[in-house]
């Protein structure tokens, strides 16, 4: 993330890839993805139409926290997630293609983590399962 921006995300994945999301909501958020140094994908292209493609969702009960952004591109669904359950931490981003296909590029070491500041700014996403259909306050 560029310096005035805020990293609300931030890993190095077990393929040497670093995933990112950047932004100054409520105005700009961007989802980056490449090598050190070197963006091969940003979404959206203008991070100031950030804050209307992404979508929220969050459960949490005691001992367990699950967070996910989660967008679509050109029929690509992607979810940036962060799952902590007693001291079991699993972190990354999760894509499908539109056939199916599933891919997960896991966060290795410590990942930057502020995906629930993101709550008051983002539309809940209704359709997820860790909001059980429901998008309360």
């Amino acid at each position: 993330c560029d310096k005035p921006e805020t990293t609300y995300f931030a890993c190095k994945t077990t393929k040497q890839k670093w995933i990112a999301l950047c932004g100054r909501a409520p105005e700009t958020l961007q989802y980056r993805f490449g090598r050190e140094g070197y963006v091969e994908f940003s979404f959206p292209q203008k991070a100031a139409e950030g804050m209307e493609k992404f979508l929220f969702a969050h459960y949490a009960r005691y001992q367990t926290d699950r967070v996910e952004i989660s967008f679509s591109n050109k029929n690509v669904d992607y979810v940036i997630f962060n799952y902590m359950e007693d001291a079991d931490h699993r972190a990354g981003v999760r894509v499908t293609t539109p056939e199916g296909k599933e891919h997960e590029f896991i966060c290795i070491g410590k990942a930057t983590e502020r995906l629930v500041e993101l709550k008051a700014v983002l539309r809940c996403d209704a359709d997820n399962a860790l909001t059980g259909g429901s998008c309360s306050p």
